[in-house]
């Protein structure tokens, strides 16, 4: 029986007890394999009696054990308490000890406290004593010094000077709590210069002829002085007289080119220079990594610091010379786009070669270095935009000329369309190379000066079409024909303006566009080793740039919340303007097809001569249509055969255009079929316009009237449409009887019953 498991936290008595049981059924089982008399409960009757036993036996043995453990702990209790008394005794003896020794430190601490203070005091004097001896000495040999300095300045022995001069500084040192230090310590300063003034010759000729183990000895001197700054800047100096020579080089490279009439040259010299100072600046990298002491960055630094210095002191400078270039040339836009071009390469090899170097410039000299760059281009980006306007001033006078016929305008306008927003792109493509988008916004405002010169064409060709109408005849085929012939061209007008609004709608989103990416570059941290023309920008010209495309975001989310706006806030008078020009042109279109209408109903008159004396009442069937109503009718049936080939299958363009003109077009059926209710709704406007214009109408003229209006709407109804409300009032009441019109009145406009009831001469009973 394993009684182990009894002390594990874990115990489990019913677990514990099957666990046994089945390892004692299976012995059994072993034992008595070939006996079939066994049964189970007999086997567990005598697993329970056996390990009830045992466990009697192990409990009994257990009671043994702790009653024997109980006696052994009761037998040495008193033996434990003297112990413990015993431990406290030596406890408290040992406290008043302790309490007697800190109290003997306390007064030996007293009794030496001022030995401690005098030995200290004594120490001191003679540290000072010491030092004073010292300097004494250092005094002494100062004269000595002196004297072998002087000496080696006579014998122009740079290096004995060097080492002369190093002892004559820690002899300072030594000397600095006697007399007279402060000039003696002007003197120092001064043999300093001389050593500097001496040594400067042939330091500049070791620089200048890159003489790298002369060019070490000198620093070791100059550091040996506390001098090193200083020959970094005689270093700095001389690479900017090699460097200016090249650029004067450059100049006279390019007058050579300008005399020989070499033009490449001409626009390149900019980016030769750059070129050789990218040259420059590599060597230079290296010869300076060999000169100064490793992980002296700013030391190593130099020839970056030799390029922030030299380009705003180039003489002539960069922007006195490329203006007088501009002066001369007439693709100063071109001109301005190389010299750009130019500079962002100029700065991307610069960041390259900055990035391998590993070189940490520090945030001082990256940003000099960047305003070194591209400062003096600043006022060039202030004179872009007038620059530009000129330019595309230039180019739309050239569309703006005058077309002999209505026909050669239209297409006009469709080229100089296509050609202007080819010349905004480039426009905005100069923008970005010259200005990198800096003067988009200035852009803007120039490019709403040239839309609305470029609209002046859409005028005048609506004049042109206006003044044809006007000049053609009414009547005979040929004026028909002119005047169809108009109709295709206010049509093409239409799409033109249309195509017009589509492009300027594409623009103003590509300038969005753009400036949305013009305000993270000006707002986001400029990387380590990158260097940018947004870094340089002025905090005013900063803040206004972003102020502006501010502005601009604001009107695009107000146009967008308007109900149909076209407009996305960039260019919104022009939207303006092309709506109007497309509502005139619209209603061109109308009255080219209401011409003859107009002229027809010209000719209506009450017909009183014709027809016997107003007491004679005829019926209605003896009356026939007018002549001109006829004319009216025909011409009516004959406008969807005109209108079908033009609007049957208009074009995207047109038919956006249409629907801006009148929302009537937005509906499911052909646009042919809405201009001839328009059409036919002005008709029965102006025939309504021309009843009422008659004084009086006797009882013959009213049946007349009544017929000719019956008649029209005849001819309407044919067309799937009818005669507007007022007409039909007016027929009401022309065929009402005097005696009923009053109550046939009813319902009809107050106007309409008062003139008809004084044309027809009815007495009102009221």
């Amino acid at each position: 029986m394993d009684i182990s498991a009894l002390s594990e936290s874990s115990f489990s008595a019913a677990d514990w007890i099957n666990a046994n049981y089945r390892k004692y059924r299976d012995e059994n089982h072993k034992k008595d394999s070939n006996s079939k008399s066994s049964s189970t409960s007999a086997s567990a009757t005598s697993f329970i009696q056996s390990y009830v036993a045992k466990l009697q036996l192990y409990v009994q043995q257990v009671n043994y054990a702790v009653e024997e453990s109980s006696q052994q702990v009761v037998a040495s209790m008193p033996r434990i308490s003297k112990e413990a008394a015993t431990l406290q005794s030596d406890v408290a003896m040992l406290q008043q000890k302790m309490s007697a020794m800190r109290q003997e430190v306390a007064a030996v601490q007293e009794e030496t406290g001022g030995c401690m203070a005098t030995l200290e005091r004594l120490n001191t004097l003679q540290s000072k004593l010491q030092a004073a001896k010292e300097s004494l000495q250092e005094s002494d040999g100062w004269g000595n010094l002196l004297a072998e300095l002087e000496d080696c300045f006579e014998r122009n022995d740079l290096k004995g000077v060097c080492d002369k001069l190093t002892a004559l500084q820690k002899s300072l040192q030594a000397q600095e709590q006697l007399p007279g230090h402060a000039e003696r310590q002007t003197q120092v300063e001064d043999f300093k210069n001389r050593l500097e003034a001496m040594a400067s010759p042939s330091l500049v000729q070791c620089f200048a002829e890159s003489n790298l183990e002369q060019a070490q000895r000198h620093v070791q001197i100059f550091a040996s002085i506390q001098r090193l700054p200083q020959l970094q800047q005689y270093y700095r100096a001389v690479q900017k007289n090699v460097l200016q020579q090249q650029w004067k080089q450059a100049l006279e490279l390019q007058v050579v080119a300008e005399s020989q009439q070499t033009i490449p040259q001409q626009q390149h010299f900019l980016t030769l220079f750059y070129d050789q100072l990218l040259d420059h600046c590599q060597r230079q990298l290296k010869w300076c990594v060999q000169l100064f002491v490793e992980n002296d960055e700013e030391a190593q630094s130099q020839p970056f610091l030799v390029i922030a210095e030299l380009l705003p002191a180039l003489q002539p400078t960069r922007d006195a010379h490329i203006l007088q270039l501009l002066k001369t040339s007439n693709e100063r836009l071109e001109l301005l786009a190389q010299y750009a071009q130019a500079n962002q390469n100029f700065v991307l090899h610069l960041s390259s070669t900055l990035e391998q170097s590993q070189i940490k410039l520090s945030p001082e000299l990256h940003r000099q270095l960047a305003e070194a760059v591209f400062e003096y281009f600043h006022k060039f980006i202030q004179q872009y935009p007038r620059l530009e306007e000129t330019q595309l001033s230039t180019q739309v006078d050239r569309l703006l000329s005058n077309q002999a016929t209505p026909s050669d305008a239209v297409r006009h306008l469709e080229e100089s369309t296509r050609k202007l927003y080819e010349w905004l792109q480039q426009a905005c493509t100069r923008c970005a190379s010259i200005t990198n988008d800096l003067a988009l916004c200035k852009l803007i405002t120039v490019l709403n000066g040239i839309f609305k010169r470029q609209l002046e064409n859409f005028s005048r060709t609506q004049r042109q079409l206006s003044l044809s109408l006007g000049a053609a005849g009414t009547g005979t085929g040929t004026a028909r024909s002119e005047n169809w012939s108009l109709l295709q061209y206010t049509m093409s007008q239409l799409q033109c303006l249309a195509d017009f609004q589509l492009q300027l709608h594409h623009f103003e989103q590509m300038l969005h566009s753009r400036m949305a990416i013009l305000a993270n570059k000006l707002q986001q941290p400029v990387a380590p080793n990158e260097i940018t023309i947004y870094q340089t920008c002025e905090p005013t010209m900063h803040k206004q740039l972003l102020a502006n495309i501010g502005d601009y975001v604001q009107r695009r989310a107000e146009a967008t919340a308007a109900t149909s706006a076209d407009s996305l806030g960039v260019f919104p008078q022009i939207y303006t303007t092309l709506k109007t020009y497309l509502a005139e042109t619209h209603d061109i279109t109308l009255n080219i097809l209401l011409q003859p209408i107009e002229v027809h109903l010209a000719h209506i008159r009450p017909p009183v001569e014709a027809y016997p004396s107003p007491g004679i009442n005829m019926p209605t069937f003896s009356f026939a249509p007018q002549e001109s109503i006829t004319q009216i009718g025909q011409y009516l049936l004959t406008l969807p055969q005109h209108l079908e080939p033009l609007l049957l299958a208009p074009s995207a363009l047109l038919k956006q255009a249409l629907e801006l003109c009148n929302i009537k077009y937005t509906q499911a059926i052909p646009c042919a079929d809405v201009l001839l209710s328009l059409v036919v709704d002005q008709c029965c406007v102006m025939f309504q316009a021309q009843i009422l214009q008659i004084k009086s109408l006797p009882t013959s003229s009213a049946t007349q009237l009544s017929v000719d209006i019956e008649y029209l709407s005849n001819v309407l109804e044919e067309l799937g449409l009818t005669i507007n409300l007022q007409l039909s009032q007016i027929l009401t009441l022309l065929k009402a009887d005097p005696d009923q019109y009053l109550n046939l009145s009813s319902g009809c406009e107050p106007r309409l019953v008062t003139a008809i009831r004084q044309m027809r001469n009815i007495i009102s009973t009221q």
